[in-house]
């Protein structure tokens, strides 16, 4: 099972939402990462909710995870791959 990464960086303008939501409506993702620099501002809030609800909506099969920082997105991705297999 091989793991590929598709980078989305988003900046703080007004088109970051739709950028998002292009991406994970045109791909199959089984982890989605957000980021602490989304995540861990206050005044990014309503940009972190809608980023969820898009990645939810869009991509309900992903998993989502966090990080705390671009040295940590390793870690996160591992704390869930590879994914656990259903029966």
């Amino acid at each position: 099972m091989s793991l590929d990464f598709e980078t989305c960086l988003l900046d703080r303008s007004a088109t970051a939402e739709e950028k998002f939501r292009a991406v994970v409506s045109n791909g199959h993702y089984d982890i989605i990462v957000i980021g602490g620099g989304v995540r861990l501002e206050p005044s990014l809030t309503y940009l972190f909710e809608k980023l969820i609800n898009i990645a939810r909506t869009h991509s309900p099969g992903s998993v989502l995870c966090f990080n705390t920082g671009p040295d940590t997105t390793v870690d996160a991705v591992r704390r869930w791959w590879p994914p656990a297999q259903t029966d």
